[in-house]
C-alpha cells in the first residue's frame, strides 16, 4: 500500500512538472503562459526557459509575438496540436549549450503553423505531422538526432511549405520525409550547407514519395562539405509503388557525393535551370557521383537547361529509368539546352550513360562545352546501344555549341553594404526582411542571422581577407563581396 502512494505521488508530482493547456481556445503568448506555469516557463526578464514538457492543446494557440530568446531545457519537448504563429521579427529557439541539447519540437496532425523569423539551434528536430506547415524566413543549425532520427525536420503528409531559410550543419539531412506516405512539399529558396554531420548515407535534401501532386525544390542552394563524402545533395526516392511527381528547378548544388536523384514507379516532372558543379566528393564512379541519376520507371522526366560540370558522371540512368533531354517530337516536346563539361573518372568523360534498354531522347544540348564538337566527339561522351548492343539508343542530333549560361540575381543597391572594406564591423541597408549567410572564399561559413528591413549591424570574427554574403529575402537572393582589412 505504501509503495502504491508512493507511486501516486510521484505521478503527481511528474504532472505537475509538466504544462498541458485546456483545449478551450486560449491563446498564449510566451509571457502569458509563463504567468499560468511559472515554473515550467520562467521568465528571466529578457529570455524565457523552459524547464518541463509543453503541450497546446487542440483549440488553444501558442503566439511568439516576442523577439526573445526561448531557451528549452535539455531532454524537454514542446508539443503544439493547436495554433502555433509567430509574429515575432527575431526569435531564438535553442538550448543555450551546445553539448545539451533540447528533445525537440512537435507538431500534430491537428496542427495549424505558421513558423516565422525564428533561429533554432540544439536541438532534436523538429517533427511535422501536420500538412498545415508553413516555415519562413527562418534558421535551423547543429540539431542533432534526438525527438527526429532522420533529419533536422521531417514530415509526414500533406503539403507543407518551406521557404527563404537556412539548414546548416545539422547532424542527419536538412530535410526528410516518410518513405510510407505522401508529402508534397514546397521547397524555395532556401540555403542548405554541411548538413549529415555524421556523415552517414543521407542527402542533404531526402524526399519520400510525392503521390499524385509534386514535391517542389526550387531556388535552393545546397553546398556539401568536402569532407563528408557519403553525403548527397538532393533525393527524392519512392522506394514502393506510390508515384513519384517532381519539379526540381533552378537549384545549385555543389560539393556532394552526388548532385539529385530522382527513384520512383512512375516518375515524372520536370529537372531544369540548376547548376550541379563538383558532386564528387566520395570519388568512387561505383558509388555515385552523378550530377543527375535517374531511377524512375513508366511515366518521363523532362531534362531542360541545366548546367552540369565537375561531376563523376553527368547524367546517368543506371538500371531504369526514362527520361527527355531534348526532343522535337509532338507532343513531347522538349528543349534540352543542357550544358555538359568536364564530367569524368577514370581519365573518361561521360556526359550521359545510358545503362538501360530505354531510348532516350537527347536532342540541342551542349555536350562539350566551349568546344566546337562533331557527331564522332558526342559518341565519345555518351554512353549507350554504340557501346552496347543491349543498351537503348541515345538521339542526340542537332546537339549544339555553347558558353556558359547567365545566372540572374537581384542586384543589391549601391553601398547597401558599409563602410566596405572595414575591420570586421558592417551595416547592412537591407530592403526587405530576410537572412544573410556570410562565408570565407573556400565556402566555410563564418556568420548566419536574420536581418530585418532597414539598418542592420554586422560583426565579423574573421581574419583579413574576402569573404562574400549571400542576402535571401521573399523569394529572391542577393550577394555581395565583403573585405576585412
Amino acid at each position: 500500500m505504501k509503495n502504491l502512494s508512493l507511486l501516486f505521488l510521484l505521478t503527481g508530482l511528474w504532472l505537475q512538472a509538466q504544462f498541458v493547456s485546456p483545449g478551450t481556445g486560449i491563446t498564449y503568448t510566451l509571457t502569458s503562459l509563463s504567468a499560468a506555469a511559472p515554473t515550467v516557463l520562467v521568465n528571466n526578464g529578457t529570455s524565457y526557459t523552459m524547464t518541463a514538457n509543453v503541450t497546446i492543446t487542440a483549440g488553444d494557440t501558442l503566439l511568439m509575438d516576442e523577439n526573445t530568446t526561448l531557451n528549452i531545457n535539455p531532454g524537454i519537448k514542446l508539443t503544439v496540436a493547436g495554433n502555433y504563429m509567430t509574429t515575432a521579427t527575431a526569435l531564438i529557439i535553442t538550448s543555450g549549450d551546445a553539448t545539451n541539447f533540447f528533445n525537440g519540437i512537435q507538431f500534430d496532425a491537428t496542427a495549424q503553423v505558421e513558423m516565422r523569423n525564428t533561429t533554432l539551434e540544439y536541438g532534436g528536430g523538429i517533427r511535422v505531422s501536420t500538412g498545415n506547415f508553413l516555415m519562413d524566413n527562418c534558421i535551423v543549425r547543429f540539431f542533432r538526432n534526438g525527438l527526429v532520427t532522420s533529419g533536422a525536420m521531417s514530415f509526414s503528409t500533406g503539403s507543407p511549405v518551406i521557404q527563404n531559410s537556412q539548414f546548416i550543419q545539422n547532424e542527419r539531412s536538412a530535410l526528410s520525409s516518410a518513405a510510407n506516405s505522401t508529402v508534397s512539399a514546397t521547397i524555395s529558396n532556401n540555403y542548405f550547407s554541411g548538413n549529415t554531420t555524421d556523415n552517414s548515407n543521407r542527402p542533404q535534401i531526402n524526399m519520400g514519395p510525392s503521390g499524385l501532386d509534386s514535391i517542389r525544390i526550387i531556388n535552393n542552394t545546397v553546398i556539401g562539405d568536402p569532407a563528408k563524402i557519403m553525403v548527397g545533395g538532393i533525393a527524392a526516392a519512392s522506394l514502393g509503388s506510390i508515384p513519384q511527381r517532381v519539379r526540381i528547378e533552378g537549384n545549385t548544388v555543389t560539393n556532394n557525393r552526388y548532385g539529385i536523384t530522382v527513384y520512383g514507379v512512375n516518375a515524372a516532372g520536370y529537372i531544369r535551370n540548376n547548376i550541379i558543379t563538383n558532386n564528387n566528393t566520395q570519388n568512387n564512379p561505383d558509388q555515385g557521383g552523378s550530377g543527375i541519376a535517374l531511377y524512375g520507371t513508366g511515366d518521363q522526366l523532362y531534362i531542360a537547361h541545366n548546367e552540369i560540370r565537375g561531376n563523376l558522371w553527368g547524367i546517368t540512368l543506371p538500371t531504369s529509368g526514362t527520361a527527355n533531354l531534348g526532343s522535337d517530337v509532338a507532343g513531347n516536346l522538349n528543349p534540352g539546352q543542357n550544358i555538359f563539361f568536364n564530367n569524368g573518372n577514370n581519365g573518361t568523360t561521360t556526359a550521359l550513360f545510358n545503362n538501360t534498354s530505354n531510348p532516350v531522347m537527347a536532342k540541342f544540348n551542349c555536350w562539350r562545352e566551349n568546344e566546337n564538337s562533331t557527331d564522332a566527339m558526342v559518341e565519345a561522351v555518351i554512353h549507350h546501344q554504340a557501346d552496347d548492343p543491349a543498351l537503348g539508343q541515345v538521339t542526340y542530333s542537332g546537339h549544339y555549341n555553347c558558353g556558359t549560361l547567365s545566372t540572374a540575381e537581384v542586384p543589391l543597391p549601391k553601398n547597401a553594404v558599409y563602410p566596405n572594406p572595414s575591420r570586421g564591423f558592417f551595416y547592412f541597408e537591407a530592403p526587405e526582411r530576410g537572412n544573410i549567410i556570410i562565408a570565407d572564399t573556400a565556402g566555410r561559413i563564418i556568420h548566419s542571422s536574420l536581418v530585418h528591413q532597414g539598418k542592420n549591424e554586422i560583426r565579423l570574427q574573421g581574419l583579413p581577407g574576402v569573404y562574400f554574403m549571400l542576402y535571401q529575402f521573399n523569394h529572391r537572393k542577393s550577394s555581395v563581396k565583403l573585405i576585412i582589412q
